[in-house]
């Protein structure tokens, strides 16, 4: 058998096969033999016609398309063994010649994508953590207090006041058209607002000061440049307020904050330690910021060669997702969705191909760093964090814990831990930071099933083709 290669766009391979005849003679014997159990001919009982009886009773192309299925399956399966060829996806028969010979076929393969990374350690990206301002520390003490916040009503009916809550309908309108659709006639929706000039539209809350139950309040507000609604920035909005309820709100002393976060210490130590946490907070939103701008210029500057089928496979891995947190995990089925909507789950797929491609080359070139810097885990990683985690349950649960983390949830702690190691590789690569080269880099003996599972992209998980070519 003579097999030739070409390498397609798109990580295709094609496979040019010449057969040879005594393997296709082999396979038109075995098809006259299935021919002849499985029909009447005349002189002959079932199965026991031969080869020439069979051929000249039913024809030669009869024959041949009983024969092909098994010749092109054999064929295509000794041909990728031939080549050592590894598919990700099912084959396609782009064409077959049997009528005479050179008896030949063409199969095309998506194989592993072809990646060509750009040169990672010449990518930076500077790392700008914020100052923590002791506006920001108070605004988080101030929230911190909110949350221990009590309503009470209004012994004797007074106007609203700074500070109050209030339960009103609120409408808001641009150029005299509603901002919120609703049928006709009916009336707002009841909401709580907190008559506080930084949580509310510019205006409003000194508008609603003074205002009864049962009033009316009519004020327009000019939106800032930056609102997060794009159809009113910059622009003068109106609003009607029906005041319903009016409460109290109740906040407790400074002094008394300490003991209600469940905080032994001071008021001091719990302001310096709401300090810190917004450093910390500070520093990990910096730190995301340069990880993400670094994948997508890492991404930006590469080349891929991606097979559709991986790409589908990535969209169809997003739905799935989407499935799961929408609908699956509150025990509603997605299809029955579907069904209801009258919408075709193939089509959501197709919608997403774009988020698939994105995610896949992500992962792909994250793939290329870990194995460019030799970023590798082994055991005594895995049973120390195995260790710290089960730290975290109670004692009771601890023995089940630690049974299904050393067992089952061993991949998702390697994965896990190689996360990790990735995430700070990537911050020191992309902020200059001195890092050792991958030559020098001193690693651990990997656990080899571990490190293959932490290691494993969409394009590793993808199984092999069927043996079977698809026409």
């Amino acid at each position: 058998m003579k097999v030739t290669t070409e390498k397609l766009p798109g990580s295709l391979v094609a496979l040019d096969i010449e057969l040879e005849r005594e393997q296709v003679e082999k396979e038109l014997d075995r098809a006259a033999r299935r021919l002849s159990q499985k029909h009447n001919i005349p002189g002959f009982r079932k199965g026991k016609a031969p080869r020439f009886i069979v051929e000249n009773y039913f024809g030669r192309p009869a024959l041949m398309e009983e024969a092909s299925e098994d010749l092109v399956n054999k064929a295509f399966k000794a041909a990728l063994d031939q080549e050592q060829i590894e598919p990700v996806g099912p084959a396609s028969l782009e064409d077959l010649s049997l009528a005479a010979e050179p008896f030949r076929l063409r199969v095309t393969v998506p194989v592993e994508p072809t990646v060509t990374l750009a040169d990672y350690r010449a990518v930076h990206v500077p790392l700008e953590v914020p100052e923590v301002t002791d506006e920001m520390l108070d605004e988080a003490l101030d929230s911190r207090r909110e949350r221990h916040v009590v309503l009470r009503d209004l012994e004797e009916p007074r106007p609203a006041a700074l500070g109050d809550q209030l339960t009103v309908q609120l409408e808001a309108f641009l150029d005299g058209t509603p901002l919120d659709e609703r049928e006709e006639g009916t009336p707002p929706r009841p909401s709580t607002i907190v008559l506080d000039p930084k949580r509310l539209a510019p205006g409003l809350a000194e508008a609603l000061v003074g205002a009864e139950i049962g009033e009316t309040v009519e004020t327009t507000s000019h939106m800032p440049e930056d609102h997060p609604n794009e159809r009113v920035r910059d622009k003068d909005v109106q609003f009607e307020v029906l005041v319903q309820q009016i409460q109290e709100r109740l906040l407790p002393d400074w002094d008394e904050l300490p003991t209600l976060e469940e905080f032994e210490g001071s008021l001091d130590e719990l302001r310096e330690k709401t300090r810190q946490e917004l450093v910390e907070a500070a520093r990990e939103s910096a730190e995301r910021e340069v990880v993400d701008t670094y994948i997508a210029r890492l991404v930006e500057q590469s080349h891929f060669d991606l097979p559709e089928v991986l790409v589908e496979r990535e969209a169809d891995r997003i739905l799935h997702q989407q499935e799961y947190e929408q609908y699956e995990r509150y025990g509603v089925k997605a299809e029955q969705v579907y069904k209801l909507q009258n919408r075709d789950r193939d089509e959501l797929v197709q919608q997403l191909l774009p988020q698939g491609e994105a995610r896949l080359k992500i992962n792909l070139a994250l793939r290329e760093v870990v194995q460019g810097e030799q970023l590798q885990i082994d055991n005594s990683e895995i049973d120390s964090e195995v260790d710290r985690l089960v730290e975290q349950y109670e004692e009771a649960q601890r023995e089940r814990a630690r049974t299904l983390l050393s067992t089952e949830l061993r991949g998702t702690v390697a994965n896990n831990i190689l996360d990790k190691k990735l995430r700070d590789r990537l911050i020191a690569l992309a902020t200059g930071a001195e890092v050792p080269s991958a030559s020098t880099t001193d690693t651990p003996t990997p656990d080899a099933d571990a490190t293959a599972q932490a290691e494993q992209s969409p394009a590793d998980a993808a199984p092999p083709a069927a043996a079977s070519a698809e026409a």
